[in-house]
């Protein structure tokens, strides 16, 4: 705290009028920034499309701030910002009709899928793409064929750097999944 209020120009006393300790303001940081996380017109949109709307969003913005990645996936954000987020993506889960217990785990599902992707996107989005693609199919081409065929046939898929059109696959294959269940539920209840 006493380096940020001299970073700023600001007696440390200033800093904790508004946070009470480096806690609160990392808090408060975090939910500031998920106020730059896009969100759909409802009425615009369906529900899957709404949900990849926020957590591509979601994405991005971890990955512009990378220096804050570790802290996005590991506070809990309570802030204004987080609850309108939370609002909106319960209402577009119930759309959808997945509600309840069944959304908390859908919600938990898609955020860890993203923040996921996100630190495992990140990393590669910093190194040369084309030389960490060519050690990966090198390496993974150097396997004994008899032993790790499987692996040798999807070896450039697999070295390559993940995109975002990635991200939007394996999105819409866990909503797709998640409404598979969520029919079959209404299906055994009748």
């Amino acid at each position: 705290m006493r380096r940020l209020s001299a970073e700023v120009g600001v007696m440390p006393n200033a800093i904790y009028t508004y946070f009470a300790d480096k806690d609160a303001l990392l808090a408060g940081l975090l939910d500031h920034l998920l106020g730059e996380i896009e969100t759909p017109d409802e009425a615009e949109r369906d529900w899957r499309g709404g949900l990849v709307e926020i957590m591509d969003s979601s994405r991005r913005l971890v990955l512009a701030h990378l220096q804050l990645a570790t802290m996005f996936l590991t506070r809990q954000s309570v802030g204004p910002n987080a609850a309108r987020l939370g609002e909106i993506t319960f209402r577009l889960l119930r759309q959808g009709g997945i509600e309840g217990e069944r959304a908390v785990e859908a919600f938990r599902t898609i955020l860890i899928y993203t923040l996921g992707f996100a630190a495992f996107q990140a990393p590669r989005q910093q190194s040369d793409a084309t030389a960490r693609t060519a050690r990966g199919l090198a390496a993974f081409s150097g396997l004994d064929p008899d032993q790790y065929p499987a692996l040798r046939d999807v070896a450039k898929p697999l070295a390559t750097h993940p995109t975002d059109d990635n991200f939007h696959t394996g999105l819409r294959w866990l909503l797709d999944g998640m409404s598979a269940d969520t029919s079959e539920l209404q299906l055994k209840t009748r």
